[in-house]
């Protein structure tokens, strides 16, 4: 149904994130890099611009220069506006002039002194270290920060962080003030440039709202591991103890936020009809939600009565009802906000995918308009009602290019389409991918997927005007080490576990190797995964013509959602790689109906992707669509297509899904023609039953290539 998320990007698109202002508790996320908006200020220009930072007598700021201790105190002292103080108590001997008042002001603002010598050292360079500490004093209005030193754990060097400073540098991290280096230190005693001091002023000059997304949960709330990096990963308790991180620093200008898709996909969830999700989320406290695809897999009276009952805004402005062509009346389209003086509207909009990645009964009479022209009207709409700030948190799909970092899709032609002050942040989902960057002035995101990522975009408003005058996007990791837990909500999830722990732990088999969703010429192909048979696929296809004793099987690789580690395969484990309780559903098709269902190509790839079983095919990708095949046969060898020719002497027994069957899933149009569909086994019932038999005759688990899908041009 969806693409699968991309590998992490490189060190060269790592740069952007680093530029993030905001970087929270999370670390640092591998994305790409945001190009700056032409209409936005650079952070020394927006210094000069308040009367922060002044030339050398012309017009060069000198900000790559190594920013001197009189200099950082000056830049402080205008930002801050600190109270005037009687220079004649300065009794520093090295001071000249110019320097004496705004070392006067900090220093009886206790935000920093001199040596023991009687000596400022003002043209002594300043560390990040010092920095932090002279910044986050002036935020915290001289108080110690109460603040999670656990992000300091990101950084290689942690242990080698001045203990008198980590609280302030941990604060600082959290707040975006510094540009953390690729290397992954923090460099506590590295000096600071002109530049970097005017991007640490920006949290004193500026109102700051920091806006942390998730997107696809698909109930995927408990913690998970990451074994590259031997690292405990993601759960919603762990994205709890980010946002408190943030509400720490941020207390008044923190918002939260899901672009859909939060409660489809594990036991834990399902069971519930997405209530443990829905019970989690509400005490992280969110401030609105977006509407998924998947939010309707569980039925449109479900949806209803969760977002009835959900202690948070669930949006959907673009979801028309057909039969009057008005928004439907139980969602709403916006919710406003208030944060850190500033009224917030959120406008929530779904996928206008929803209509073919959405099992066709669960929508029938709905209609996914293109929001584009609805954000313009409902902007309008906000920004009468004195709404200072407007945003969208959505089921909008991105994909951002690992060389060129450009954002492409239905997230990026909303920032395209818009414009104009029309929006200042968009939230996206669906695809589960990475991506974080500017789109005509506008800071997006997508988070990935699982919680294993938190966008981040971070906001800077003009006191006075409330206009944006500065933004960044970035993406968070979600290492647990990186945070505290919130134990609140870490026993909720233990609690929902404690409810399915007898089934969800139950083995069923022991699998012989990972089983995954990459195509059987996944190092062929140059790493496409979406091409054609794989080792699930071939495993769940078998499975359900099995147990309807069909001729053939098919499933869409996007309903496939996980894969498999060797070893013992528990049901909750099968239930992730099918979770969305679809059935077996068996009628009859002809060959050229046949025929044509291989030929539907994925979206994302452009290759034949459908999952199938009792068929042998080989085809040439090198061939024009409608042309690719070659030989199509039943697994006993016979014909369905052979040599040009359809066999028209007989009709085939063919097994799909429910999903499929309607004629509306990910563009297999050709299962709508069969009028004789009977419903069968639930798929995950019909697979649990197959490795069932192997475990009961002592056999483990193992799916090897057997031939039944050949592409000729890659053995030309």
């Amino acid at each position: 149904m969806k693409k699968t998320f991309t590998t992490r990007f490189t060190a060269l698109a790592l740069v952007a994130v680093l530029t993030s202002s905001f970087a929270s508790s999370l670390a640092f996320a591998e994305t790409s890099a945001p190009s700056t908006p032409v209409s936005m200020k650079s952070d020394m220009r927006l210094a000069i611009d308040n009367g922060v930072v002044e030339g050398y007598g012309d017009t060069d700021y000198r900000g790559a220069n190594i920013a001197t201790r009189a200099e950082v105190v000056t830049m402080v002292n205008r930002a801050a506006k600190l109270q005037s103080a009687d220079a004649s108590n300065v009794t520093f001997t090295d001071l000249a002039t110019w320097q004496k008042q705004a070392v006067a002001n900090a220093v009886a603002a206790k935000l920093i002194s001199g040596f023991a010598d009687g000596t400022f050292h003002p043209n002594a360079a300043v560390t990040r270290q010092e920095l932090a500490e002279l910044i986050v004093k002036v935020v915290t209005g001289g108080q110690l920060p109460q603040v999670n030193e656990n992000v300091l754990n990101y950084f290689k060097d942690s242990a080698s962080i001045a203990k008198d400073s980590r609280h302030y540098v941990a604060y600082a991290v959290i707040s975006g003030i510094f540009t953390p280096t690729l290397d992954g230190n923090f460099n506590p005693t590295a000096e600071v440039t002109r530049d970097e001091v005017a991007k640490a002023l920006k949290p004193i000059l500026f109102k700051v709202v920091d806006i942390l997304t998730t997107n696809d949960i698909h109930g995927k709330i408990e913690v998970g591991f990451d074994k590259k990096r031997n690292q405990s990963q993601g759960g919603i308790e762990t994205f709890g103890g980010i946002v408190s991180d943030f509400r720490a620093v941020n207390p008044k200008g923190t918002v939260v936020v899901d672009g859909g898709d939060a409660w489809q996909g594990t036991l834990i969830s399902n069971t519930t009809n997405g209530q443990s999700v829905m019970d989690t989320m509400a005490q992280v406290q969110y401030d609105a939600a977006a509407i998924g695809n998947h939010e309707f897999d569980f039925g449109r009276d479900v949806l209803i009565d969760n977002i009835k009952n959900a202690k948070f805004p669930i949006l959907g402005a673009n979801i028309i009802d057909d039969q009057t062509g008005k928004r439907v009346d139980w969602t709403q389209p916006y919710v406003i906000v208030e944060k850190e003086g500033l009224k917030i509207g959120i406008i929530g909009f779904a996928t206008p995918q929803t209509k073919t990645t959405t099992k066709s009964t669960n929508i029938e009479g709905l209609s996914f308009v293109n929001p584009v022209p609805l954000a313009k009207e409902l902007s309008a709409e906000l920004r009468a009602k004195g709404v200072d700030i407007i945003m969208v948190t959505s089921h909008l799909p991105g994909e951002q290019n690992q060389k060129s970092a450009e954002i492409i899709s239905e997230l990026a032609d909303l920032a395209k389409g818009t414009g104009n002050g029309t929006l200042d942040a968009i939230v996206g989902g669906h695809s589960h991918m990475r991506v974080a960057g500017i789109v005509n002035g506008i800071p997006v995101v997508e988070a990935q997927s699982w919680l294993y990522a938190v966008g981040h975009i971070q906001l800077f408003v003009d006191k006075s005007t409330k206009q944006v005058v500065s933004s960044n996007a970035s993406l968070l990791e979600t290492y647990t080490n990186l945070t505290t837990a919130d134990a609140g909500i870490h026993q909720t999830v233990e609690e929902y576990k404690a409810k399915i722990s007898g089934k969800s732990g139950e083995v069923e088999v022991v699998v012989a190797e990972p089983l995954n969703r990459k195509s059987f010429r996944f190092e062929a192909n140059g790493g496409a995964d979406r091409d054609g048979a794989t080792q699930l696929g071939n495993s769940i296809t078998d499975a359900m013509r099995a147990s309807e004793k069909s001729d053939i099987a098919f499933t869409n690789i996007g309903g496939i959602r996980t894969d498999i580690d060797k070893g013992e395969l528990t049901y909750s484990e099968m239930f992730e790689v099918l979770p969305f309780g679809n059935y077996n559903v068996t009628g009859t098709m002809t060959a050229a109906q046949i025929k044509k269902a291989l030929e539907v190509t994925d979206k994302y790839t452009s290759l034949p992707a459908i999952q199938f079983s009792g068929l042998k095919v080989e085809w040439d990708n090198t061939k024009p669509l409608g042309e690719k095949y070659s030989k199509i046969t039943l697994a006993d060898g016979t014909p369905i297509y052979v040599d040009g020719k359809l066999n028209t002497d007989r009709t085939f027994k063919v097994t799909t899904n429910d999903f499929m069957a309607t004629g509306s899933g990910d563009g297999f149009t050709v299962f709508g023609e069969v009028k004789d569909w009977k419903d069968g086994s639930i798929m995950l019932d019909a697979w649990v039953n197959r490795v069932n038999s192997l475990k009961a005759a002592g056999k483990e688990l193992s799916v090897q290539d057997d031939g039944r899908d050949v592409r000729l041009d890659l053995k030309k």
